[in-house]
This record gives structure tokens, sequence and C-alpha cells, in this order.
């Protein structure tokens, strides 16, 4: 992931990054069941985000 912003969701709404995380989580879950594990990966680094993302703004 080379050149991506610092944070790359800083414009997203908080209610956009919460349901964004939800279904991330919820896709994670279901690749870790029935892969492929790099699916499974890119959901985590996706949540990550979004979890620092609102834990910089305090919502969390």
């Amino acid at each position: 992931m080379t050149n991506r912003p610092e944070r790359p969701h800083q414009h997203d709404s908080t209610e956009t990054l919460k349901s964004a995380l939800a279904r991330a989580s919820t896709d994670a879950q279901s690749y870790a069941q029935t892969g492929p594990k790099q699916h499974e990966d890119i959901c985590h680094t996706l949540a990550d985000e979004y979890l620092d993302e609102l834990r910089i703004r305090g919502e969390l």
C-alpha cells in the first residue's frame, strides 16, 4: 500500500466508519471460516484503519 495517506479515512463521516467497521469485521469472520486467507487479512487491515481513525476522533 504505497503512497497511501497517513489517515486515508479522515474525510469519511463517523457513521460511515462505524458501518464500514462492522462490515469489515463480519467479512473477516466469514473469510476466516471459508477462505481465502488474504481476503481475511485485507478485511483486518481495513478494520484497523477504521479503528485508528475512530480513536483519533475520540469516538471509541
